[in-house]
């Protein structure tokens, strides 16, 4: 691990807007009562790792999703503009009903190539993918042989994961899906990363079950 940075990279926990399913790019909303409890599950599941930096979103969803392992680990959050979620256009924080009555075509594409685009003034699957690639890239080399977590959202983590592999958005959906509190472990040795674990939800399940 000296000429190594351990990456953990996880999607924050529920909230109401994604239970409302809304595209909630930078939109932010309170954590659900089950968010809660995935909250709980995650720290539990990484609280034997000793973190040497934390990074979130400017997003409070994130923030609160590992609050408790930086307060574990004694650790400084660090909200970064970069780690932000999918910018939506005109209709983030809408909900996807009501983008359906103006341009089904948005989740109709959605379903087939598992890309969102044609949204005025949205931001682009490709400039979501070199933002956060660039800005992990660089706080990676800050923190050869050391641990760090991430805490993200869905479109803007799995834009990153596809775009270190190569893999287009039409190829293994269900992968590369970032369900909430979703678990991503990244190697990088300098110059280039490496996936050890891929959108671990399976701890969920453990023990006491969330229902």
């Amino acid at each position: 691990m000296k000429n190594k940075t351990k990456i953990y990279i996880v999607r924050h926990t529920e909230t109401i807007g994604n239970t409302e399913k809304r595209l909630t790019g930078r939109n932010d909303y309170e954590l659900t009562n089950n968010g809660i409890k995935m909250v709980n599950k995650l720290t539990e599941k990484l609280k034997n790792i000793k973190f040497d930096n934390i990074y979130t979103s400017t997003s409070q969803r994130t923030v609160k999703t590992i609050k408790p392992l930086a307060k574990m680990n004694k650790i400084q959050i660090q909200q970064k503009e970069e780690l932000c979620e999918m910018y939506f256009g005109i209709y983030d924080g809408w909900k996807w009903e009501e983008v359906n009555k103006i341009q089904p075509e948005i989740k109709e594409n959605q379903n087939k190539i598992n890309e969102i685009y044609g949204i005025p003034e949205q931001e682009t699957m490709k400039e979501v993918a070199e933002r956060m690639y660039n800005f992990i890239f660089e706080i990676s080399k800050k923190n050869i042989g050391k641990t760090i977590l991430i805490c993200s959202h869905g479109v803007a983590i799995e834009t990153f994961l596809r775009k270190i592999v190569n893999k287009p958005f039409y190829v293994e959906k269900e992968k590369f899906c970032q369900h909430n509190v979703a678990i991503n472990e990244i190697e990088f040795d300098n110059k280039k990363f490496y996936i050890k674990q891929l959108a671990n939800i399976e701890y969920l399940k453990e023990e006491n079950k969330i229902e």
